[in-house]
């Protein structure tokens, strides 16, 4: 078996974010943000992330709850051809993630890694917060993402981040479900869909009211529920009021 240092040639390289030679601008570490590609410092960090959670659910989970989450992986990710019967090498499957995130294009790794977030989270009841790690590590290499929602957006703002996730996590299932349409018409890159994502937008507006005020049906329109409110004491901007 190999093992790490057996060889005479120089295979390893000092890249720590941070020191002494990144901090005085000697051999600096990217610090251009990430949209359209990773770099290969990010790519490992990926890997190395995953492999830490994979390692914690295989110390906690069931052998068949690992051979399921395996077996899903090949036919939901990479669309391969599966067997029940068929007992899953777990390194073997691993690498093939691996390789994804080695080589392919910034949005292969990206799908994956929503997928992965979900799977971990769900399958260690909820214990490896994977969005919050990997929202730890694109803010660390510079990626020009976050995961909201169990989707991957491109950054806008943090603090407006802060606030959908607060709102993605408020009581209201009504009101969540508009917010993640709202998302997802806006997560794809190259062609948001920004006017229904508006009208979703507005629609999260009409639920909430909806909500406070009790109304429902024809005389829930946004114009009416706004007014209710004000007849109820609550101050509204002139700009809401022409909605």
């Amino acid at each position: 078996m190999k093992r790490i240092g057996d060889t005479t040639k120089p295979e390893f390289r000092v890249r720590l974010r941070g020191g002494f030679s990144d901090r005085n601008n000697i051999k600096p570490e990217n610090k251009e943000m990430q949209f359209e590609s990773l770099d290969d410092r990010t790519r490992t960090a990926i890997i190395n992330l995953t492999d830490m959670a994979f390692q914690e659910l295989r110390e906690r989970e069931s052998y068949s709850d690992i051979q399921a989450f395996l077996r899903r992986l090949m036919s939901e990710v990479y669309a391969l051809e599966t067997k029940p019967s068929l007992e899953y090498v777990e390194e073997k499957v691993m690498n093939i993630f691996r390789e994804t995130v080695r080589k392919d294009d910034y949005d292969a790794v990206f799908s994956v890694l929503e997928y992965m977030a979900r799977e971990f989270y769900e399958l260690s009841q909820h214990r490896l917060k994977m969005q919050k790690y990997y929202n730890a590590l694109f803010e660390k290499e510079y990626v020009g993402y976050r995961f909201v929602d169990w989707k991957i957006v491109a950054i806008t703002d943090e603090n407006e981040i802060a606030a959908i996730e607060k709102g993605i996590s408020g009581p209201y299932d009504v009101v969540n479900i508009h917010i993640s349409k709202a998302i997802t018409l806006l997560s794809d890159r190259d062609k948001p869909d920004y006017e229904n994502s508006i009208k979703e937008s507005i629609s999260v507006v009409e639920a909430l009211c909806e909500v406070i005020t009790g109304v429902k049906g024809k005389e829930a329109t946004l114009s009416k529920l706004l007014k209710k409110l004000e007849e109820d004491g609550v101050v509204i901007h002139s700009a809401m009021k022409y909605l």
